[in-house]
């Protein structure tokens, strides 16, 4: 049966929204392709953790302030309230499990829109809330199971946590790392939306000297960040309390853009793949665990080393490293809405395109192809 809910698309680590880097489109074409559903762009910490971003996009639908909840700010050390939201209507007026949304996440936005869920399940606000309050869910590159490639930038294998020696490592990897594959972009960044952190950047104040203040706080260690929201340890935690429920429709669209090697099996990047992907995409292609970092029965780290330049494809799929998420099956772009059960993953493959290329820098000659990905998405979920 066809519906008109709205979407909310959610951004990725180190992402932004649609008033901030003078109007650059995180989403590339999404926003401007036909579609019958409306479309909202959100805009969550690109630094902050899947719960903390969660609380942001909650506020921003239903238009209040942000609540992180005072007995998660309490341990974690932070204010409890963040941005207010309540001088102007949120994306969704009256948002209900009668007037739902279709959440849509790319990257670090997967595990983002999956914990909205989960809060909405167990009514963290108070608002009255359940899971229906989402119609459907659709990752895209998403992080589903973690992502090996967390351990470069200074994760510590076993518990995923970041250390004094590795914090300065991992903050500035990942804006060099993400600056680069963006054009160089993030250098125009103010602000990380870390206020509730007390760590507001200074009108005067430089990046380096900022960033500095952050490797400094409390909020790069522990388990409240980005960071430990894109590991293993973090993503197998997170599977077994966020549930898939029965009544939501639940899409993954899996990229990938490596070769396996014919004698060593390792997974190489691609000649195409954005040049500032390659170090850590070759790194993900053969990352290998001297002891498994989560306890999942026959854990493999070969399976992991497919990927599209920041993610492996094999966390793409759907959640399966813990809990109980229901599969679905394979779909193509040509799958009739008809054929979906709510509750069961289904995942449909985009080869040869990177971790960036379906959204922020799309290729010259993937324009067009970016355009009709969107297009078929955004009809699948009408469909529904």
């Amino acid at each position: 049966m066809a519906n008109n809910h709205p979407v909310v698309l959610v951004h990725g680590l180190l992402g932004w929204g649609p008033k901030e880097l003078g109007g650059v489109p995180y989403w590339g074409s999404a926003l401007v392709v036909p579609a019958k559903l409306k479309r909202h762009q959100a805009s969550v910490g690109p630094l902050g953790s899947a719960h903390d971003r969660a609380c942001e996009l909650a506020a921003q639908i239903k238009g209040t302030r942000v609540d992180y909840g005072l007995r998660h700010a309490t341990k974690e050390g932070h204010a409890q309230f963040g941005t207010d939201y309540s001088h102007k209507p949120g994306f969704v007026p009256g948002w209900s499990a009668r007037k739902p949304v279709h959440l849509v996440g790319h990257s670090l936005g997967s595990p983002t829109v999956r914990c909205l869920q989960h809060l909405l399940a167990i009514d963290y606000w108070g608002w009255g809330s359940n899971a229906q309050w989402v119609a459907s869910i659709s990752t895209i590159s998403g992080v589903s199971n973690g992502s090996t490639g967390v351990y470069l930038l200074g994760a510590n294998e076993q518990t995923g946590l970041l250390t004094r020696e590795t914090m300065t490592s991992a903050l500035f990897g990942m804006i060099e790392l993400f600056g680069a594959a963006s054009g160089g972009i993030f250098d125009s960044i103010y602000d990380f939306d870390l206020a509730y952190w007390g760590l507001l950047r200074g009108p005067d104040e430089s990046l380096l000297a900022y960033l500095q203040r952050v490797v400094d706080s409390r909020f790069w260690i522990g388990k409240d960040n980005a960071s430990y929201s894109l590991t293993l340890q973090g993503a197998y935690t997170d599977n077994q309390i966020w549930k898939t429920d029965p009544n939501t429709h639940y899409f993954s669209y899996v990229t990938e853009q490596t070769t396996r090697g014919f004698l060593s099996n390792f997974c190489y990047p691609d000649p195409l793949m954005n040049p500032a992907l390659l170090p850590l995409s070759a790194y993900i292609g053969k990352k290998q665990f001297a002891q498994p970092p989560i306890p999942t029965p026959n854990f493999n780290s070969a399976d992991w080393w497919e990927n599209d330049g920041a993610v492996p494809s094999y966390s793409q799929l759907y959640p399966h490293i813990s809990g109980d998420h229901p599969v679905g099956g394979e779909m193509r772009g040509d799958t009739p809405a008809d054929a979906f059960m709510k509750g069961h993953w289904y995942y449909q493959w985009e080869r040869n395109i990177d971790h960036l290329d379906i959204c922020v820098t799309p290729q010259l000659n993937q324009i067009g192809w970016q355009r009709r990905f969107y297009i078929a998405l955004f009809a699948r979920l009408a469909a529904l």
